[in-house]
């Protein structure tokens, strides 16, 4: 049977503290209370258990501003936003019909950074829907070639919607917890000669440059006992790089293993520490030239990620949605993509500008 409403993720895909997903059109209301089990009330939030198969996965807070327009608040774990979006029997590429710009700016209050503020007002004023206007107007030998600089875009707006991940590892007494401070502007982490004085892993929002990211601050490699503090500080070090967007691996003078064990994988970057101890060839010291470490950092980053030095671009287009920027490259190379194009052009009307805007 064909569902009378439609369901969307709100939020910028992936991990993060909640997920909100929009229920919208006639039955919304219902979905969100045949889901729950319960009535959902009109005009204020409730909090409810979730249920999936007999399964308690969550508690749930649930907005209805009217019988149309619902939203559930879940804690931001993937998997559990495509399992409800499979219950809801909602299709998670699926985009509600509403026009781009209106979308850009439901994402403002949350953007991670000032760029990325700015990036999804540029949107919001229209500057992605003259982009896919300007492809729909190229022959078919040209749409292809045109489209492949916007999908480029994508990356670019994921990773100023959400912030990466950078994890600092390595062996103790690296200056790990060093050029954590430097990096975040103060004095995060406890710092000193000591072997093994970070334990747990510290995690910070910071900027580098315009991008924002979540820095990892975790327990140096060394040999220690079985069942001790350290070495389970060791163990969720190494779960934390294994998930991170990037993960520095600092090296000082004679360390002990100079390298990441195994071959470095795609996401790591060797970085040499304690310049101020042994120089050597790109080597930095957080502590005696902060602000050369930073920039070093923040080149490392952009430079691993792919992405530019300078986050945004006054008036550029950017592909600020998964779902969009997949639908666009399913149908690149077919017929099907002016059609994709068309379709996503015409989703609702832009909102007329503000008098003086």
């Amino acid at each position: 049977m064909k569902r009378s409403f439609r369901a969307r993720e709100l939020t910028p895909p992936g991990r993060g503290a909640v997920s909100v997903l929009g229920l919208e059109g006639p039955g919304a209301l219902a979905a969100a209370a045949a889901l729950l089990g319960r009535d959902v009330p009109l005009g204020r939030p409730l909090l409810a258990r979730l249920e999936l198969d007999g399964e308690f996965v969550d508690e749930v807070l649930v907005v209805a501003q009217d019988a149309q327009h619902c939203e559930l608040h879940l804690h931001g774990s993937p998997p559990l936003v495509q399992r409800v979006l499979a219950a809801l029997d909602a299709d998670p590429d699926e985009r509600a019909q509403v026009a781009l710009e209106e979308r850009a700016a439901a994402l403002l209050p949350e953007a991670a950074c000032e760029a990325a503020a700015r990036m999804l007002l540029d949107q919001s004023r229209g500057a992605l829907r003259r982009a896919l206007e300007a492809l729909l107007a190229l022959d078919d030998r040209q749409l292809d070639a045109g489209l492949a600089p916007l999908l480029d875009t994508e990356r670019v707006a994921r990773a100023l919607l959400r912030p990466s991940v950078v994890v600092l590892a390595g062996p103790v007494n690296a200056g790990k917890s060093t050029l954590f401070n430097v990096l975040l502007g103060r004095e995060r982490a406890l710092t000193g000669a000591e072997p093994g004085t970070t334990r747990d892993i510290l995690r910070e929002p910071a900027l580098f440059g315009d991008w924002p990211v979540i820095v990892c601050d975790t327990a140096g490699e060394r040999a220690v006992g079985e069942a001790s503090v350290e070495q389970a500080g060791q163990q969720r070090a190494r779960r934390a790089a294994a998930e991170a967007d990037l993960v520095l691996w600092l090296a000082p003078p004679g360390a002990a293993p100079p390298v990441p064990p195994g071959e470095p994988g795609p996401r790591t970057r060797v970085l040499a520490t304690q310049a101020d101890r042994a120089p050597r060839a790109g080597a930095i010291s957080a502590l005696r030239a902060p602000e050369a470490a930073r920039a070093r950092v923040h080149a490392l980053f952009v430079e691993a990620l792919g992405l530019p030095a300078r986050a945004w671009t006054p008036g550029a287009a950017l592909l600020f949605e998964a779902e969009l920027a997949r639908a666009l490259r399913a149908a690149r190379g077919t017929p099907a993509l002016r059609a994709t194009l068309r379709r996503e052009l015409d989703f609702g009307r832009p909102p007329a500008a503000a008098p003086g805007a």
